[in-house]
């Protein structure tokens, strides 16, 4: 991933999640967040088949930090994540997500 100008290699385990800020791409990890200029739909393309979703328009989420899924209303629902962190479930998604977890 290119970052400020260089190219940052992350074990993929370490990603926790990722989100569109603007132009650019937040990568999310237990140490902190980096910011890059790759597109979100392209990061979840080249991260899907190492355990990544695409939870939200905004969001991509590695599965294997996924701690619980939280029911807000009957079809609205939120990730919990390690560390405590929640991200949002778009409405669309909840039915792959049960797939492949599942639940």
């Amino acid at each position: 991933m290119r970052v400020d100008g260089e190219i940052r290699l992350l074990p993929l385990t370490e990603v926790i999640y990722c989100y569109a800020n603007g132009n650019r791409t937040v990568v999310v990890t237990a140490g902190g967040e980096l910011s890059s200029h790759a597109g979100l739909r392209r990061l979840a393309e080249r991260l899907e088949p190492w355990g990544f979703f695409r939870c939200h328009r905004a969001y991509v989420v590695n599965l294997g930090h996924i701690r619980s899924v939280i029911p807000w209303t009957r079809n609205a629902y939120s990730l919990l994540l390690e560390g405590n962190r929640e991200i949002p479930l778009s409405k669309h998604r909840v039915t792959a997500l049960r797939r492949m977890l599942d639940w």
